[in-house]
């Protein structure tokens, strides 16, 4: 009996593997361009220039950028020591978890087409939500004033010091890479793409573990129980759910492929699509340390309300 169990686990990971492995590639050889033209850098920095259109701009770069909950944490922090409005922040905290090139072509091969243009409508539509409900919520005065908790820090040169060395300075913990220039912009790409590589595809076979064991162990009838019906419980719970479990917009894709082949509910999973990225624990301490309490709790409930209005919306209409 225990022999069957493993096989068939294996038996799932082996086949999730070869039928998602070039795709793998491809798409951390596409984050390795984008870092190596320096693209979603090119596209922040325009953030600040935008005006009122600051909101949309963010979702651009949070759509281009390959990042998660805690990687894009430290571009948070530069922006923030920049003087950038809370809102653009905010959209760019809620879409660059959901949303980058390499998790949409992973989606696609790994999903199908159909959950590819949800990951996106998805996106775009939690971003520019959390952007725009930042500022009414400006206007109506709870998000007024100075809410960056952080202190700049400055080196002997008087220049602003990286977003680790201020994260530090205020214990604030933020995820660091040292990036060897290099005199060959082939090399540097490859080099990215190694990094991409390694962050990826630690999550990525984690989650397909992940997938196997939900395959082959879960019972069916706790799905439909939790998950399973088409209701506005389902999507609660999906929401619920996404807060504490450790998922990237990467590794939730065998996750979701593993229980919706467990008769998962469509909407709920597109709600935890949404959900799971964004509430990632370890960023909602950090942004606890880096901005007033009133942003965490507008950051958080804009998060699952817009995750589970979208699971709802599909729900109505599939």
């Amino acid at each position: 009996m225990l022999e069957s169990v493993w096989f068939n686990v294996l038996t799932v990971i082996w086949d999730e593997v070869a039928r998602m492995w070039w795709f793998f590639l491809l798409s951390i050889l596409l984050v390795g361009v984008i870092k190596g033209y320096r693209l979603d850098l090119r596209i922040r920095d325009s953030v600040n220039r935008a005006g009122w259109l600051g909101v949309v701009v963010a979702v651009a770069v949070g759509m281009v950028s390959p990042l998660c909950a805690c990687g894009i944490l430290p571009i948070v922090i530069s922006l923030a020591m920049m003087g950038t409005p809370i809102a653009p922040l905010m959209a760019l905290l809620v879409t660059s978890p959901i949303m980058s090139p390499d998790a949409l072509l992973l989606t696609w091969r790994g999903l199908g087409p159909e959950w590819a243009m949800l990951k996106v409508g998805g996106a775009v539509f939690m971003g520019l939500g959390a952007g725009f409900a930042t500022l009414l919520l400006e206007k109506r005065g709870f998000l007024a004033g100075d809410l960056v908790r952080l202190k700049p820090v400055y080196r002997e040169d008087a220049t602003l010091a990286s977003a680790y060395e201020i994260g530090m300075a205020n214990g604030v913990e933020v995820r660091t890479m040292t990036i060897v220039p290099r005199a060959s912009r082939l090399r540097f790409i490859l080099d990215r793409t190694l990094d991409a590589g390694l962050f990826v595809g630690k999550y990525l076979l984690l989650a397909i573990v992940l997938e196997a064991l939900i395959v082959t162990l879960v019972p069916i009838s706790w799905i439909a129980v939790l998950v399973g019906q088409k209701n506005f419980a389902s999507v609660v719970v999906a929401a619920l759910v996404g807060v504490p479990l450790p998922v990237t917009q990467i590794a939730v894709i065998p996750v979701l492929a593993g229980l919706l082949e467990r008769g998962m509910d469509k909407g709920a999973a597109f709600t935890l699509m949404m959900a799971g990225p964004v509430s990632s624990v370890p960023a909602l301490l950090a942004l606890w340390g880096m901005f007033h309490r009133r942003v965490v709790v507008v950051f958080l409930a804009v998060s699952l309300v817009g995750s589970m209005l979208l699971g709802c919306f599909y729900q109505l209409l599939f």
